[in-house]
């Protein structure tokens, strides 16, 4: 396996971590193995360690080659240029496809709760011209191929901090000034890739409207999408195993809820049918 880490800003505080199959073979094709860009979630505060490395172990184990992408958060986040770091390392898997033995046709970005707003960011607004501008690129050289969406928002402004139930005092300046780009079907369009979508149903931070608002503007828009809602758990579960528990009631939220866990099989085979030859 190659694992290295790169440096995506010259202080080091954004960087993109691979986890890469040696051979390239064993998935059946010459082309490269599918990639996955893991985006951490943490409310743009911090980024979450359970979001992160569990989830690239997880995917690798399933035949892509993943990669984790720790972006600025806290005062530092704004935009352009948090959405810049996510065009950047898609950017960067393309460039190194050949030597990471990756499709570069099959780059998915998969986001969880901040983490999913960037995915859902990317997924909207990568043919905004600053973005392409910045790194010097066409813009569909930065389009990721598919998005998975974990208990992400899409609606920051209207359903999140407009209504007391759901505001998180612990988020970052970032998301409480409600910058237009977070309120992400806004942006929907012809031009969106296709999308992956889960969500539990008793989410505290994030309304469950959210991720029927995106998956109903797909289906008018006849673009690709599955989603999955789930009765019980919580907001933050991740991929539900033994690596990413937190606690013992982690482990036994995920026990009593089963079903939750089955989100990872679901989306692995999901990716493998949509991505791109």
């Amino acid at each position: 396996m190659i694992h290295e880490t790169i440096r995506l800003s010259e202080d080091g505080h954004v960087t993109l971590t691979a986890y890469i199959h040696d051979d390239i073979h064993a998935y059946g094709t010459k082309q490269g193995r599918p990639a996955i860009i893991v985006l951490p979630g943490g409310a743009f505060a911090f980024l979450s360690p359970f979001e992160a490395e569990p989830v690239a172990l997880t995917f690798l184990q399933k035949g892509f080659n993943t990669f984790v992408l720790r972006y600025t958060v806290g005062d530092d986040c704004h935009y352009p240029d948090v959405l810049i770091e996510v065009s950047s390392a898609i950017k960067l898997v393309r460039d190194k496809a050949k030597e990471w033995h990756t499709n570069p046709r099959q780059v998915s970005l998969m986001g969880f709760s901040a983490g999913a707003c960037l995915a859902g960011m990317s997924a909207t607004q990568w043919n905004a011209p600053e973005i392409s501008s910045a790194l010097g690129v066409e813009a569909s050289y930065i389009r990721p191929d598919a998005a998975v969406i974990a208990y992400g928002c899409w609606d920051n402004s209207g359903t999140i901090w407009n209504d007391p139930k759901f505001q998180n005092p612990d988020a970052s300046q970032f998301p409480k000034s409600c910058p237009p780009q977070l309120d992400l079907i806004r942006y929907m369009g012809n031009h969106v890739c296709p999308l992956f979508i889960w969500h539990n149903q008793r989410d505290r931070y994030v309304p469950v409207h959210n991720c029927l608002m995106a998956a109903e503007k797909m289906c008018e828009l006849e673009i690709p999408v599955e989603l999955h809602l789930y009765t019980g758990g919580r907001h933050g579960m991740s991929v539900a195993n033994a690596l990413c528990y937190q606690d013992q009631d982690d482990k036994a939220l995920s026990e009593k809820n089963p079903n939750i866990q089955l989100w990872v099989d679901m989306c692995a085979n999901w990716l493998k049918q949509i991505l791109p030859a």
